[in-house]
């Protein structure tokens, strides 16, 4: 992939040239000023790439002998990788000087702003000159569990790929289910957000889970595990809110229906790397972070399927919420009220089954109602009277 700008020139009489080509000595291959997290993740895989594949044992990707023994690599596939690899090594050398430039700028810059615009465009020097890097592509192709997220170019990969598919799923749920405009009206989303209940022992109910999807009411038993993912560059810890609303609670009392606080945290401080918010990171902190404690929604008989909606907020500072009242919740206000920036949401949905009536009793609520399954013209509530 990385010699496709290379091979078409290639020809029988630049077999010479190539047999002689060799790895020259630069950015990418001086590890010494270089991260680690840049380097190929993979030892045997970098053996292979850097040093040539064995045709005994055949690349390490191939883990059976008698598979290895059948692999032969295309011709001067080695000696045109080289070549093209110290093209693009020398185009990167272009973009890390201009980066040293704006380093030593950035030394003798006082004012906040300026010097915020010299790192956004340090940011995008460091993606041009790593995101042709053979060894970055393959970690994230790869390793995308392991990558130092830190790293500019690892997140402008994870951004595009957010953007090409997961983005676009979101975003039709969230307006499919009409989570926009019932709950917020419109939403600029700039975070990934990822829900799961790792409590869960089958492995369909214990992965992340697909917005919009229908999860029955043991799935969700518990507090999720939720990741945000940041993709521009975070200095310092930023603080977040994470609130669980359920729009669809029965009104009697007007006969339509009204939004309840199902879970509620604030003053989370996150990074571009420590970015999830579990059970565990809560339970160690006490009440530090937590304003609602968890109840999932527990739908009753013949109640429509519920929507269980996530938003994720940035904070523009520290927030004290003490009193906040789960019944008739609008989240509205309290966006408004808190100064808090919408920047991410997700969705799930639940209707009454078997496992209902258990939870109930655990979360010490009242015995479920059985509705009507025809909705009725007039209030319940006062009825009698």
């Amino acid at each position: 992939m990385i010699g496709n700008r290379l091979v078409r020139s290639v020809s029988s009489r630049n077999v010479r040239l190539l047999s002689s080509t060799s790895f020259r000595s630069g950015v990418w291959t001086q590890s010494q000023n270089r991260p680690s997290s840049l380097k190929l993740i993979d030892s045997k895989t970098y053996e292979d790439i850097f040093n040539g594949i064995n045709p005994e044992k055949g690349p390490g990707s191939i883990a059976k002998p008698e598979e290895s023994r059948a692999y032969h690599s295309p011709h001067h596939i080695d000696d045109t990788f080289k070549l093209a690899y110290n093209v693009l090594e020398a185009e990167s050398e272009d973009y890390y000087k201009q980066i040293e430039s704006l380093k030593e700028r950035l030394n003798k810059v006082q004012d906040q702003k300026e010097t915020d615009l010299i790192k956004n465009h340090i940011d995008k020097l460091l993606i041009k000159a790593e995101r042709q890097n053979p060894e970055v592509l393959y970690n994230i192709e790869y390793f995308q569990e392991k990558i130092d997220k830190n790293q500019p170019v690892y997140r402008e990969f994870l951004k595009n790929k957010w953007e090409s598919h997961d983005l676009m799923v979101s975003m039709q749920r969230l307006e499919q289910l009409c989570v926009i405009p019932d709950t917020l009206p419109t939403l600029d989303p700039k975070v990934e957000v990822k829900v799961k209940f790792p409590h869960n022992v089958d492995p369909s109910f214990a992965d992340w889970v697909t917005p919009g999807e229908i999860l029955p009411s043991f799935a969700v038993s518990q507090p999720p595990t939720i990741e945000i993912q940041e993709f521009d560059r975070i200095d310092t810890e930023q603080l977040y809110s994470v609130i669980v609303i359920n729009p669809d609670t029965p009104d009697l009392t007007t006969n339509s229906f009204k939004t309840t606080l199902q879970y509620g945290l604030c003053n989370v401080p996150l990074n571009n790397v420590d970015n999830i918010i579990s059970p565990a990171k809560l339970l160690a902190n006490g009440d530090k972070y937590t304003f609602k404690e968890y109840e999932p929604l527990l739908p009753e008989k013949n109640a429509q399927t519920q929507r269980a909606c996530l938003w994720v907020f940035r904070q523009s500072g520290p927030l004290s919420l003490n009193s906040i009242s789960s019944d008739k919740f609008d989240v509205r206000e309290f966006t408004s009220e808190n100064n808090l920036t919408a920047v991410g949401a997700h969705v799930w949905r639940q209707h009454f089954d078997r496992s209902v009536n258990d939870l109930r009793s655990k979360y010490g609520l009242n015995k479920g109602r059985v509705f009507h399954r025809v909705r009725k013209p007039h209030p319940l509530v006062g009825l009698a009277n």
